[in-house]
């Protein structure tokens, strides 16, 4: 069987990893509440089983060990813990030196919360200024949206931080490990004065959008604006098929794209 685990790889075996066709898939997540169903580790177990799916399957794919911890504003839920911004974009700076420093060219973010972008986006910026080395980036959560509202009667109805499809694909993660009978709030607290709420930084002013920076809880005090009451572990698995499917056309066409770049 092959490894592609790094941190189930021993340094020799790594050495002897052709590091000009190896990609690597680094996880990025971090450790937040979604909602009275949703797991607090939610965005960095889908980002690890996306590439461990796509690594076992493909050829020359390795995955690095996952950085867990990630910025996030609910951190009055309970559970949720958030690093500062730029001790995330600190981090992550380290581990992919590290990683280039060790001969690997082709490198992709695979990112699953929103927030770390701001901190991503500097990382693959100075990595290209002192590398010439272009990050690739894949948000899984994304992708899952992109390739589900077929299997729902109404998604837009019940999709959402805390509902569809995060609870579904949590299901099939971690059998047995989601609750469905939790109750709670759904959906944003919309009427704040004058301002229509959208989001927890942004909101309608006489119809036009404006950045107000208001707690989370205040405006989803139950921490879900989606509906987790229709998940099923079946859909779950589903929608896991169809992200590894999209991974395993995704990772060579950016394996050839990348090596084009490095060789001009």
């Amino acid at each position: 069987m092959r490894k592609y685990e790094l941190a189930l790889m021993s340094y020799r075996e790594i050495e002897a990893v052709d590091r000009e066709q190896a990609v690597v898939l680094l996880p990025v997540g971090c450790v937040e509440q979604h909602g009275p169903c949703g797991l607090t580790g939610a965005d960095t177990l889908l980002a690890e089983r996306w590439c461990r799916d796509v690594a076992s399957q493909g050829e020359n794919t390795y995955v690095a060990a996952p950085i867990w911890y990630g910025y996030t504003p609910y951190t009055a839920f309970a559970g949720t813990i958030t690093l500062r911004l730029e001790t995330l974009k600190a981090v992550v700076q380290d581990v992919v030196d590290g990683l280039i420093s060790h001969g690997f060219k082709h490198i992709v973010l695979v990112n699953n919360h929103g927030p770390n972008e701001a901190a991503l986006e500097q990382v693959a910026a100075q990595v290209r200024r002192e590398h010439s080395i272009t990050l690739g980036l894949l948000y899984p959560w994304r992708l899952a949206m992109h390739l589900c509202p077929d299997l729902y009667e109404d998604y837009k109805a019940v999709a959402g931080h805390g509902g569809e499809p995060t609870i579904s694909v949590m299901m099939a993660l971690a059998p047995g490990m989601v609750d469905l009978t939790h109750t709670a709030p759904r959906g944003y607290v919309r009427e704040q004065g004058p301002f229509y709420a959208l989001n927890y930084k942004a909101a309608r002013f006489e119809g036009f959008e404006v950045g107000v920076y208001w707690s989370a809880e205040e405006v989803l005090p139950g921490g879900t604006s989606g509906d987790w009451r229709p998940a099923t572990q079946e859909r779950g698995e589903e929608i896991l098929r169809r992200m590894a499917a999209y991974g395993l056309k995704f990772i060579p066409a950016f394996r050839t794209w990348s090596q084009g770049r490095a060789a001009k």
